[in-house]
Parts: structure tokens; C-alpha cells; sequence
């Protein structure tokens, strides 16, 4: 289904792809990624364009949380928020490992990304953490892929 969307398009419908899962649409990228390899895409270029374009469509997410005042105000009555606020802002290096490890791994990365702009984390250190965290998975899902791939050819 995957290979009649991307191949045609190349690049530029793996961009896109990549930008569309990543935004609060529920595709799962990692399985085309994954499978990019039987397609015949290089490891390198593709796992940087994916990044970028998960990267970029996760800053919906963000920019969502950011502007969330009802959904802070609500928060903020136990203190939560504000904590949530400190740890971030206060502790950048925590921020940015938490981003990069919800970028790295297949947890709902879009709770990550929500509380991130809620907390007005800065966006130049998401978009950091986000895509070296993306890029280290996507690297990982397409030699798993490549390896398959091999294995079964």
C-alpha cells in the first residue's frame, strides 16, 4: 500500500509521509520506515529527510501545547504545571533528554511534545533533541529493515 504512495513520489512523498504521521494524525511511521530499504532507498539521505519531516510535523504538537491556557489553568491547581514548568525551563538538559529519549523510542511521542510547548521549552532545544532522537530511530529501524531484507533475499 506504502510502496504505491512512496516510490512514485520519492523523496518528496517521504517527506511529506513523514510530516503527516508526526503531526496528531495516528499513522504509524516507523513500520514504512522500517521497509523503506525493500524500496530501494539509500540509508543516509532518507533517515535525514524522515527526521526533518518528523521533526517538523511534531511542532503542531508543540505549538498546540503552547498556546493550551485552558488546559493549564486546569493544571496548575494542584501546582503540576508549574513543576512541569520549572523542570523544563529551569533544567534544559533534562528537557532535551526527554525529548530525545520520547523521540527515540515508540512511546506516544506526542505527550512528550505537548507538555514540551506547554512548558514553554524552548523550540530550538526541541527541535535539537527531537531530531537527533528521531534520527538515532529511523537510522535503527532502517538497518533493521536493510537486515531483513538481506536475510530474506
Amino acid at each position: 500500500m506504502f510502496e504505491n504512495i512512496v516510490a512514485p513520489g520519492g523523496y518528496l512523498s517521504i517527506f511529506l509521509l513523514s510530516l503527516i504521521a508526526s503531526s496528531l494524525l495516528p499513522i504509524f511511521l516507523e513500520p514504512v520506515v522500517a521497509s523503506l530499504p525493500t524500496l530501494g532507498f539509500p540509508l543516509f539521505p532518507t533517515v535525514l529527510i524522515v527526521s526533518a519531516g518528523a521533526t517538523l510535523g511534531s511542532l503542531t504538537t508543540y505549538y498546540l501545547g503552547w498556546g493550551s491556557e485552558a488546559i493549564a489553568g486546569r493544571f496548575n491547581k494542584g501546582g503540576i504545571g508549574e513543576r512541569i514548568h520549572g523542570w523544563f525551563r529551569l533544567h534544559e538538559w533534562i528537557g532535551i533528554t526527554v525529548v530525545f529519549l520520547g523521540a527515540l523510542t515508540p512511546f506516544p511521542f506526542e505527550v512528550v511534545t505537548f507538555v514540551a510547548g506547554f512548558s514553554r521549552f524552548p523550540v530550538r532545544l526541541y527541535i535539537v533533541g527531537c531530531f537527533v532522537g528521531k534520527l538515532l530511530k529511523f537510522i535503527i529501524l532502517m538497518l533493521f529493515g536493510n537486515a531483513m531484507l538481506s536475510y530474506f533475499v
